[in-house]
């Protein structure tokens, strides 16, 4: 099956077979949405129910110690955003004595993201076995599935699988639905550990580690990442996809492209490149990194390339900028909503990011002196890497990309000349505290 034929088929509306899914990809189909909001698809989605998952793939294997090796072998890494290698965080909770909870993570708390949402809703049989062979191989006392506070429609989902699994007495540890706050720091997995814990749902110091071997532990792992676990723990060959949720002009469409798809044949396929070319492209969501329009076509949706050169698609996002849009607005934008989003918790949260803010918010406007101009670049060097958590470093990322991608731009602005997109974001930025 062609990279074109598995993303998006002959048509949208119609599913690829099960059988498909079962030995190659983990979406039944790929789904339009909102530009913004919770992932309710336009067309009603399949969902795949227990009997489908049993007659497809089989029963699930129990889950052991040996999995380890599984998992190493086929260089099984997150699907979050970070891509840590899944045998090192295995490796990391076996280290420790305490109590474990494992947490399959589906609070996609980045605005523009709903891959995770869309997995769920179409196959949460498959999650939800990663989970329980997580919890059985490493002896975890809870396993939890977390969602994000406003998404309903995956609630409902994952509620009526693990009913499901219930009636149909499927011997597992018992699976948690806890729903998390509606918040942008809600998915981070500090956040989520101390929240099961009983604590605020905030992050907590990156560089904090517990000096007693018996403290309670929480390995939080995507729901893509626990998908694909479930399959190569039934022998299945590890699927050679990337899912993605492409921001078109009046959707998001998520689909499933063959690793190594150029970017160019992505945007071709979701209508992005029926009129004038984008301006740039926003690559991992609203804490990823812009990318010139001269660059991007270079690209092909390959982690370990994409990492060779110092990007990431992150959590999967890919959000291209219209030709007539003015990025430092966008940026300005989105900075002012990740500042609003802060954990409020150090320096950098606290104080740095809105002055990054204001700064970007006076490059668009066109009204930074020298003097602020300098000031936003030395704002930059002092909060980058310097946060409690790696909030602030999102922001920061953003930011510095958007410095170099859109220089012809800031020159123009700094000269009184703004972009004729200045006054109008295209991007579906939440209001946050603006």
């Amino acid at each position: 099956m062609t990279a074109d034929a598995l993303a998006w088929e002959s048509s949208r509306g119609v599913p690829r077979t099960r059988a498909d899914a079962a030995v190659g990809s983990l979406l039944l189909h790929p789904v339009q949405l909102d530009r913004s909001g919770p992932a309710v698809p336009w067309e009603r989605a399949a969902t795949e129910l227990l009997d489908d998952v049993l007659d497809d793939v089989g029963p699930r294997p129990r889950g052991s110690v040996e999995l380890l090796g599984v998992i190493e072998q086929h260089g099984l890494t997150g699907h979050g955003g970070a891509h840590v290698p899944t045998a090192a965080k295995w490796r990391r909770a076996l280290r420790a004595g305490g109590p474990l909870t494992v947490v399959a993570n589906g609070a996609e708390s980045e605005p523009l993201s709903a891959k995770d949402s869309t997995l769920l809703q179409q196959r949460p049989h498959l999650v939800l076995d990663g989970l329980a062979l997580t919890a059985e191989a490493l002896g975890a006392c809870r396993a939890v599935v977390w969602l994000h506070g406003a998404d309903a429609p995956t609630r409902t989902a994952v509620l009526a699988a693990v009913a499901e699994r219930r009636a149909a007495r499927v011997a597992e540890p018992v699976l948690e639905v806890v729903t998390g706050p509606t918040h942008y720091l809600a998915g981070e997995s500090s956040a989520i550990a101390q929240a099961l814990r009983g604590g605020p749902t905030l992050p907590t110091a990156r560089r904090r580690a517990s000096t007693d071997p018996d403290a309670p532990r929480t390995l939080v792992q995507n729901v893509e990442t626990l998908a694909r676990l479930a399959l190569l723990a039934r022998g299945y060959p590890p699927a050679p996809t990337m899912l993605l949720t492409v921001l078109t002009g009046t959707s998001r469409e998520v689909l499933e492209v063959t690793r190594g798809t150029p970017l160019v044949d992505v945007l071709r396929m979701t209508g992005v490149l029926r009129g004038r070319p984008p301006k740039a492209v926003l690559l991992g969501g609203f804490g990823g990194v812009w990318v010139s329009w001269q660059d991007a076509e270079r690209l092909t949706f390959d982690e370990e390339r994409l990492r060779a050169v110092g990007l990431s698609v992150g959590a999967g996002v890919v959000a291209p900028l219209s030709a007539g849009a003015c990025g430092l607005a966008e940026t300005a934008a989105i900075a002012d909503y990740l500042a609003s989003m802060s954990a409020r918790q150090c320096g950098p949260c606290l104080f740095g990011l809105p002055a990054l803010a204001e700064g970007v918010r006076l490059l668009a406007a066109g009204t930074a002196s020298r003097r602020d101009r300098l000031q936003v670049r030395a704002d930059l060097r002092a909060v980058a890497g310097r946060g409690a958590c790696h909030h602030p470093d999102g922001a920061t990322r953003l930011i510095t990309s958007a410095l170099r991608v859109f220089e012809l731009d800031l020159d123009q602005h700094a000269h009184g000349r703004a972009c004729a997109g200045s006054a109008e974001i295209t991007l579906p930025v939440p209001a946050g505290a603006r």
